[in-house]
């Protein structure tokens, strides 16, 4: 069946129809068994794409020694920022359609990051340098940052399945490293359902923006049990025995945030350490999950209702206290024990795919300062509170028109309301609170109790414009309508990021895809080094405020992909 022909029959596939330009490169697996009874696939997808700044460097931005490292590691509009080369090789075997297993790797080398870490070569304040407030101690990318922008690999799925029926009807179960992505949540994963089902994939996400959040789930070991209980009800059960942190852009990368963040730098601005992460080890610990669904005739959809407890994947960056010696350290720390309730439902109407859900997190992390409180010097906890998030979508194909042959379009709204907080509310950086937003300002970043962001993709597709070549032209933009998300991950008011492009499949086959990717976040005023550090004025000014990722108001850039499978 055709990715096209699926696109009219259920959500799921329409999702996935959009997310692929509803068709997709043939997948040739290799076939390494003649039992018929044992299916065997070797999949392997090659991917290349290179990447060229489009743009020079804002001085209001380099000048900032936050973002200095990342700004000049590829200074000059026309630098290659990425030049990388990647495999995804998966591997299936399943026997009478009841057993099986499914184990898939991937391995990649960008050849962009064979140096260290560039810094703005001038002095941020008289006799200080840049390059003495770095990130990354003697200015080399740590094993973390060298891991996933210069060469490594990773093993993603891992798991064994047993498929069976419980009073006849269909029942299985899954162990193993897999991903679960409950809700219909497509680009706002922050404010979801699946909200710390599993770690994402913040690296791949900020080098593709557009990509649907499932796509940038981890796998994550875990028991997973799922039957249906009569012909329209149906239950899910997980639990989890693994934890992992979401991959976050690191300092001192071309698409990095700030400078001393998150798992690859060990140095706050040349001075401060970094310390011991707060965060759950590994093995079976409190996180685990129910989902039940029911789809009766006459709605011609499904409910879904569900119930996680959860550790946060999103880090606070917090400041703290060795009690033994004193020293101040810089960290990250995760929430753990966070409780979400939530309710979906999908329908079609017309020729309309509308998703729907509503969630309710206590306890979830807030935006915070670093602290630390005197009443936890060594920075354990950010503040805490409710959330109730609300997320609504359609999806629709496009029919034929003088302009297009075919296509898809997707809307998504996510609307975010803190209930209240809960614990280290002096931490709390919203507006409000003078301490942690002393401007008590939305435009200098601070939270505001509510949000409203939209995303957008259109991508109208031409058939057969060449002998065995289809084109179309993917767009992309997602925008803060309003206010600022109180917990993390979320979206700021005036902040944009888009891309448009040309997408070609050849023969069925071959994938080449040439895209600009912008941003666009408020900024304002001036400030210098000595200003912002309490000491007399000097050193080149730079931005003094600004809401959303300003980082990137500079780094537009165009790509060049090119993928096939095999």
């Amino acid at each position: 069946m055709s990715s096209c022909a699926r696109f009219e029959k259920s959500r799921m596939s329409l999702g996935i129809a959009m997310a692929l330009g509803c068709w997709a490169a043939s997948v040739n697996a290799v076939q390494l068994s003649s039992n018929p009874d044992l299916n065997i696939n070797w999949d392997n997808t090659i991917s290349y794409n290179l990447g060229m700044r489009a743009q020079g460097i804002n001085d209001s931005i380099g000048n900032n020694p936050l973002y200095s490292e990342s700004d000049y590691k590829f200074k000059h509009a026309g630098d290659i920022v990425t030049n990388r080369v990647s495999d995804l090789s998966e591997f299936d075997a399943v026997y009478q359609d009841k057993f099986g297993f499914r184990v898939s790797a991937s391995l990649w080398k960008d050849f962009a990051y064979g140096g260290g870490v560039n810094n703005n070569p001038g002095a941020a304040y008289p006799g200080v340098p840049y390059s003495s407030l770095n990130s990354y101690t003697g200015n080399h990318y740590g094993s973390y940052t060298e891991r996933y922008y210069q060469q490594g690999a990773d093993l993603l799925d891992a798991f064994v399945f047993y498929k069976f029926e419980i009073n006849g009807q269909p029942s299985a179960i899954k162990v193993g490293r897999l991903t679960q992505y409950w809700g219909n949540a497509l680009i706002f994963g922050s404010e979801g359902i699946n909200y710390g089902q599993g770690a994402s994939d913040n690296i791949k996400g900020a080098a593709s923006p557009g990509t649907q959040a499932k796509e940038l789930a981890i796998p994550r070991a875990q028991v997973l049990f799922e039957t249906q209980l009569t012909p329209t009800v149906s239950l899910a059960a997980q639990y989890f025995a693994e934890y992992m942190p979401t991959r976050l852009p690191e300092g001192g990368t071309y698409l990095g945030t700030v400078g001393f963040g998150f798992q690859g730098p060990n140095l706050l601005e040349g001075a401060i350490p970094r310390g011991a992460d707060v965060m759950p080890n590994n093995g079976f610990h409190n996180d685990y999950g129910a989902k039940v669904t029911w789809a009766p005739q006459w709605l011609g959809g499904t409910f879904g209702f569900y119930y996680r407890n959860l550790t946060e994947t999103q880090p606070w960056v917090l400041l703290g206290v060795n009690p033994a010696t004193g020293a101040t350290n810089y960290h990250l720390a995760y929430g753990s024990n966070v409780k979400l309730y939530g309710m979906s439902l999908d329908r079609q109407i017309g020729d309309f795919s509308t998703g729907f859900e509503v969630s309710y997190r206590h306890n979830t992390a807030l935006n915070s300062g670093t602290g630390p409180l005197a009443s936890d010097l060594s920075g354990q906890q950010g503040a805490r509170g409710d959330v109730v998030n609300v997320i609504g979508n359609v999806l629709a194909g496009l029919s034929r028109t003088p302009f297009w042959n075919t296509g898809s379009a997707l809307a998504e709204i996510a609307f975010t309301q803190k209930v209240k907080t809960t614990s280290n509310g002096a931490l709390y950086n919203g507006v409000g609170n003078s301490t942690e937003c002393p401007t008590g300002s939305k435009w200098a970043g601070c939270s505001t109790n509510n949000s409203v962001a939209l995303a957008v993709q259109f991508d109208p597709q031409w058939l057969q414009v060449f002998p065995g070549v289809d084109l179309d032209a993917p767009m992309f933009i997602q925008y803060g309508l309003w206010g600022n998300t109180p917990s993390l991950g979320g979206t700021n008011q005036g902040s944009m990021i888009y891309t448009f492009g040309l997408h070609a499949l050849i023969q069925n086959k071959y994938n080449v895809t040439l895209q600009y990717n912008g941003y666009h976040s408020h900024a304002g005023g001036q400030t210098n080094f000595g200003l912002a550090n309490g000491l007399p004025s000097g050193g080149p000014s730079y931005y003094a405020t600004g809401n959303g990722p300003v980082f990137y108001n500079d780094k537009n850039w165009v790509s060049l992909t090119f993928s096939s499978s095999f």
